[in-house]
């Protein structure tokens, strides 16, 4: 085993299958952090992201219990990439801070891996030189449809709007360390997902 942890990230496509990989390296003693969960954490009722978003979005971002409009704010940046880059302007500071704040922490455990789980790794401009390692969960876009489908319950429309805003996977694999493919059972995905873990933690 490592002496210290291993620092990786684990991207990915919407609906890839990210969250089932990262579940599956935290059952083998890795420690993860959720990109997602660190932006959903950064703009709570209150917090100096919230009002940014207000400020920059306007009072209508606001729901009747003071939470963010979430479903609001995503047609708008999904349909208008100044908006969405504006977006990003305001909150990837914020989430990195919390994400190299966690790191620290993280870091004193004697977990093997540090798994930052990030959909955007490859879309993202921020530099990220702690990251040793990135692993690209890579799933068929029919089967990430009909995953989105299912888990959202978005329309087909909106799930192939939510996968084209994206990088294809092709575009991704090359700049990966190690690529695991979703694209056949779930036995079949934890046994590729071992594999890599155990290559992780031992080198």
């Amino acid at each position: 085993m490592a002496t210290h942890p291993k620092v990786i990230a684990i991207t990915g496509g919407i609906g890839s299958g990210k969250s089932a990989v990262a579940k599956l390296f935290e059952q083998w003693g890795a420690q993860t952090v959720d990109a997602d969960i660190l932006a959903r954490e950064v703009v709570e009722p209150g917090s100096e992201g919230f009002q940014r978003v207000v400020q920059n979005f306007g009072p209508d971002m606001v729901l009747a219990d003071g939470s963010l409009n979430r479903p609001k704010l995503a047609s708008i940046i999904f349909s208008d990439q100044e908006k969405k880059a504006l977006l990003e302007s305001l909150l990837h500071p914020l989430i990195r801070e919390r994400w190299l704040s966690q790191l620290e922490q993280l870091k004193k455990s004697n977990a093997p891996l540090i798994a930052y789980i990030v959909p955007l790794f490859f879309e993202s401009t921020a530099q990220m030189p702690e990251i040793e390692k990135v692993v690209l969960i890579s799933a068929p876009e029919e089967t990430r449809i009909a995953r989105i489908m299912s888990r959202d319950l978005f329309p087909r429309q909106i799930a192939e709007l939510r996968i084209k805003a994206q990088l294809p996977d092709s575009a991704k694999i090359d700049k990966s360390d190690y690529v695991i493919k979703n694209d056949s059972s779930l036995e079949q995905l934890e046994s590729r997902a071992r594999e890599v873990f155990s290559e992780l933690a031992e080198n």
